[in-house]
């Protein structure tokens, strides 16, 4: 009996679910092309669902072959989906039938630019521009896998030649970001100064820095000074980022100086990977070699990348024969526009502090600290950037030391 009742359920089932096929199917069957085609676009823009956007388009195309609007469509949808030869199969349908079709020519271009087809983008911007010579969004195009060429001079000449025609806010905003990319040399200056509750007079930093924009990375020249204890003193620096591969580059680091109260010697080396969804690993050390010790720092860090933000969290180790120092650091940034526009929140943790510089930064027994920093391009060659940060260390003489840390920075670009 129980069987019996189990069967006849299983039949209903299978029957209401038949008519529920049947039902569905009838009502596609009802639809237009056109409203198949408003269909495919509502299941694909409002619902995110770009599988049931399709079986609408590919309906509507089985009654309608050479509508190559909903044919362009469906090509959009395998590109955003990262099936470009799929897509490119649905364009070269709908150029073979109509070479000049525009709307199918940009999509092409978008297809070979984020397959990382820079050159054959650029061929089909060139075949676009032979049926459409004034069209102002394949000149962008054109103006874009330049720049992603890193064809700077060339990028800049088409930018030029739209705004001749037009004075387009796109092209403008654009060109302003080439010209950025072909500024090569960057001069900054800055300045610091540290206040201490008690214990300690105020110290002060100054820096003189020359960056150079290379085709493997930026080579950073620094030349800082300190005044702290009544002294003061001067260091030389020497940083480098060299790119090795495909998401993946190196941080390189040379110093030296004659005065006591910076190391004599400091190096420093560190990898970074980028990694699949917008993550970044890093891994390092730095050598500081003092006139009395030796110091050894590993240090780490995972950054997120997640549209205009940027998370790093970053851990300090330090082995030493009078007890292992440690720390953990968190930066939170928000981009505006570039990456030259942001402003951070930074905290940190523990027995190694955030800035390893001085003998006496390794000295401390457990310190916290907890800053806003920002930088914001002024004019198109100035930037400006500022510090504020407080921290509290403990140290060996069992005082805590308080100190409110100013830094202003100012950096030409050309």
């Amino acid at each position: 009996m129980n069987k019996m009742k189990q069967f006849i359920l299983f039949l209903l089932g299978f029957l209401l679910t038949g008519q529920g096929v049947i039902f569905a199917q009838s009502q596609v069957d009802r639809l237009s092309v056109e409203e198949l085609y408003e269909q495919a676009r509502n299941a694909a823009f409002e619902e995110a669902d770009y599988d049931k956007a399709r079986t609408y388009a590919f309906e509507a195309l089985d009654r309608s072959p050479d509508y190559h609007g909903i044919r362009i469509f469906v090509a959009r949808l395998y590109s955003w989906e990262g099936a470009y030869e799929k897509a490119r199969e649905e364009l070269r349908y709908v150029l073979q039938e109509d070479p000049g079709n525009r709307r199918a020519l940009l999509a092409l271009i978008d297809v070979e630019k984020w397959s990382d087809n820079l050159q054959v983008a650029l061929q089909n911007v060139n075949e676009a521009l032979d049926y459409h010579p004034e069209d102002e969004e394949i000149l962008l195009q054109k103006a874009a896998v330049l720049y992603d060429m890193e064809e700077y001079g060339r990028s800049e000449d088409v930018y030029r030649d739209i705004l001749a025609r037009n004075p387009s806010k796109k092209a403008r905003d654009e060109l302003k970001s080439v010209k950025r990319k072909q500024m090569k040399y960057r001069v900054s200056i800055s300045y610091r100064y540290d206040y201490f509750t008690d214990t300690f007079d105020p110290w002060e930093f100054g820096e003189f820095a020359l960056s150079r924009q290379t085709p493997v990375g930026p080579v950073i020249g620094r030349v800082q000074y300190a005044r702290r204890f009544g002294s003061n003193g001067a260091q030389f620096n020497i940083d480098a980022y060299p790119s090795i591969a495909n998401g993946l580059y190196a941080y390189v680091s040379g110093g030296y100086s004659e005065s006591s109260i910076y190391p004599r010697y400091r190096f420093g080396f560190s990898l970074y990977k980028a990694l699949p969804a917008s993550f970044e690993l890093s891994a390092g050390m730095r050598y500081l070699d003092f006139s009395t010790s030796q110091t050894d720092i590993y240090t780490a860090s995972l950054a997120k990348y997640e549209g205009s933000y940027l998370v790093t969290l970053r851990s300090n180790y330090v082995p030493s024969q009078g007890g292992n120092s440690k720390s953990i650091n968190l930066l939170m940034r928000r981009y505006f526009g570039s990456a030259t526009a942001y402003i951070s929140v930074t905290g940190g943790y523990g027995s190694a502090p955030t800035e390893i510089q001085f003998s006496q930064d390794i000295q401390t027994l457990d310190s916290w600290s907890v800053g806003i920093d920002g930088q914001y391009p002024l004019l198109e060659h100035i930037l400006v950037g500022g510090r504020a940060r407080y921290d509290m260390s403990d140290l060996p003489s069992l005082t805590t030391r308080k100190r409110f840390s100013f830094k202003g920075s100012v950096s030409y670009r050309f």
